[in-house]
């Protein structure tokens, strides 16, 4: 597991410029083949965290949320990054036909939204982001 000493401590992001702002600053601190486990609820602001690391990387054009295929390659940045969604699987089936864990190998950086689906072991170049929803409408960014 990567330590997250490096990283800032808790920070709160009132809107989604900041929260892209909070990930484009931390991209510095990635390493190649990284993986980053996003945590928090529905509309928390994990995939605008994606979009920020995405920009902060050069990648061109709109960043979609990757909910309903699965994976989303963003290639054309300085380093390739994969957005993943794991919010729609439930059983071992849908793990087996997506090949895992060999495609968390990767020389570039992999974004997991709703990690806690994957039911195998991480491998040891894993980070976990927690985005907590506040009710004042910002959000709290915990490295753990």
């Amino acid at each position: 597991m990567i330590t997250s000493a490096k990283f800032s401590p808790d920070e709160i992001c009132t809107d989604a410029a900041a929260t892209r702002a909070h990930a484009a600053r931390h991209l510095s601190l990635l390493s190649p083949g990284t993986i980053l486990r996003l945590h928090g609820p529905l509309g928390a602001g994990k995939s605008e965290w994606v979009r920020g690391l995405a920009q902060a990387l050069g990648v061109p054009g709109d960043i979609p949320s990757p909910t309903f295929t699965l994976c989303q390659p963003l290639l054309g940045g300085q380093l390739p990054l994969e957005h993943w969604d794991l919010y729609r699987l439930e059983n071992a089936r849908d793990w087996d036909s997506l090949g895992w864990p060999d495609c968390l190998i990767t020389s570039g950086l992999v974004a997991v939204e709703w990690p806690e689906r994957y039911p195998g072991e991480w491998p040891k170049n894993t980070l976990d982001l927690t985005l907590t929803p506040q009710p004042d409408g910002s959000r709290i960014l915990s490295w753990r």
